[in-house]
């Protein structure tokens, strides 16, 4: 299980009295693993591993949770406790929860499950012409050549210039002019869901 922490432990007791699990691995800031809370729950749970991160940047909170979820994943089943902490990193392990796919949960003090599709990542909410724009786009790149890419990967031309105003739309790319040539520029929300559209492995 993967538990977000602030200062005091209460918040997370419940979540490990009433939901089973094998490892513990809890998320927060610098000051949440200084507390006497925290010193608590390692008396508790003294294998549990802590992730540090910045409790108030919502990219280093998602990132390294989507990254903990990963590495857990290699040996059983997730599921995440979004508690404790900051509203920051609550809203952080909600949204790892609906990228990966894995159960999420309350608990204050009972239980409740959140609306997320276990095994449903974020890449399926996506058209196969996008996903396999977004696994091109590198940067600044000429809109010729990737739609050029794309439309070798068996997509209609038309449906591959559709997908790019999607996703334009959604605000994870946008189109520049420069020196009279179409580029396709990445947002900073793209850098965010980037690795949840690497391919699989044996598909061409």
């Amino acid at each position: 299980m993967i538990a977000t922490i602030g200062f005091d432990e209460r918040h997370i007791l419940p979540s490990l009295r009433l939901m089973p699990y094998d490892r513990l691995i809890l998320v927060g800031g610098r000051d949440s693993f200084r507390s006497a809370g925290f010193r608590r729950l390692r008396l508790l749970e003294p294998d549990l591993q802590a992730v540090r991160v910045d409790a108030f940047d919502l990219r280093d909170c998602l990132e390294s949770i989507e990254r903990s979820v990963r590495q857990a994943r290699a040996i059983g089943s997730v599921r995440i406790s979004a508690t404790g902490g900051t509203k920051i990193l609550t809203m952080a392990a909600l949204l790892a929860a609906f990228h990966e796919g894995v159960e999420a949960w309350y608990c204050d003090p009972d239980p409740v499950r959140l609306p997320v599709l276990r095994g449903v990542g974020l890449a399926q909410a996506f058209l196969p012409a996008e996903q396999a724009i977004v696994r091109f786009v590198r940067g600044r790149t000429p809109l010729d050549r990737l739609l050029n890419l794309v439309v070798d990967r068996g997509f209609a031309r038309r449906t591959v210039v559709g997908a790019v105003r999607s996703l334009a739309a959604k605000g994870l790319v946008e189109e520049v002019i420069e020196s009279g040539h179409k580029f396709l520029l990445p947002t900073p929300r793209f850098d965010l869901l980037r690795d949840h559209f690497h391919e699989e492995p044996g598909k061409a």
